[in-house]
């Protein structure tokens, strides 16, 4: 199947008849899809309708299928594996809408071939599209080796926990839409930092508390007590600011058309 706009282009030469050509994909990393408008300081794009695979790399996983690899899309080439068969998640070709496909996991998990890291004065922003299956609270969207360094997605809260378990959390009344949120971590507006959350492109909330931790990630996809399906998943070594967020989101909701967008 080919799927995507400018895949081929059909013309009649002079000669009579006609005349397909396959033109170049836009990429981000060789692997086929879209680019972010945003690529600077792009550290991993993951985007579940490209170089899923269902074994190491060779046979692309099809709907229902136990995802063994899956691509980055950013060029630097940070593939996120899984070999054990009962800690990996399923592919979804159904839930999100709009052809897209998604990671459905539940007590499973995907390490990254490089950590993502956010040191002591280090900034990032991520940027995470999902949709719960039921409203419950999730401990592990993504997460470090041990049992902190984790995002949380609860029914009253988002929650960053540090390596040590502190939380770092916006109030906000998590269901089961599909959406994007953005976490923002700018180091050099104050002396530890401002830890911001948008959701579908608008400002949540910031910390009302210093930052003074690290994290280093190193799973995506861990999460548990309920099922989760993941879309896009972007991951900055800087902070984007608020304009940056909105160009970001926007591009997001083309591809997905979040429901309160």
């Amino acid at each position: 199947m080919i799927k995507g706009d400018n895949i081929l282009n059909v013309g009649t030469p002079a000669g009579g008849g006609i005349s397909i050509i396959a033109n170049d994909p836009v990429t981000s990393g060789g692997g086929g899809g879209d680019s972010p408008p945003i690529t600077d300081n792009l550290s991993i794009y993951l985007d579940p309708n490209v170089e899923v695979y269902s074994d190491a790399g060779t046979t692309l996983a099809v709907d229902g299928d136990n995802i063994r690899q899956f691509n980055d899309q950013s060029g630097n080439g940070n593939t996120l594996n899984q070999t054990t068969a009962s800690s990996q998640p399923l592919y979804d070709t159904t839930t999100l809408g709009n052809g897209n496909a998604s990671i459905y996991a539940l007590n499973d998990f995907m390490s990254l071939t490089n950590n993502l890291s956010v040191g002591a004065s280090d900034s990032y922003t991520m940027y995470m599209v999902y949709k719960k299956s039921a409203n419950s609270n999730i401990y592990y969207g993504i997460r470090g080796e041990n049992g902190f360094n984790r995002f949380e997605h609860r029914t009253t809260l988002l929650n960053f926990r540090s390596a040590t378990g502190g939380s770092h959390f916006w109030t906000y009344t998590d269901n089961t839409d599909l959406k994007v949120i953005a976490t923002t971590l700018d180091r050099d507006v104050t002396t530890n930092g401002e830890h911001k959350l948008y959701v579908n492109g608008a400002y949540v909330g910031i910390r009302d508390y210093t930052i003074n931790w690290t994290n280093e990630i190193s799973r995506i996809f861990a999460n548990t007590d309920a099922y989760m399906y993941y879309g896009s998943f972007l991951w900055y070594d800087a902070a984007h600011s608020a304009t940056d967020v909105a160009t970001t989101s926007d591009w997001l909701n083309t591809k997905y058309s979040f429901p309160n967008y």
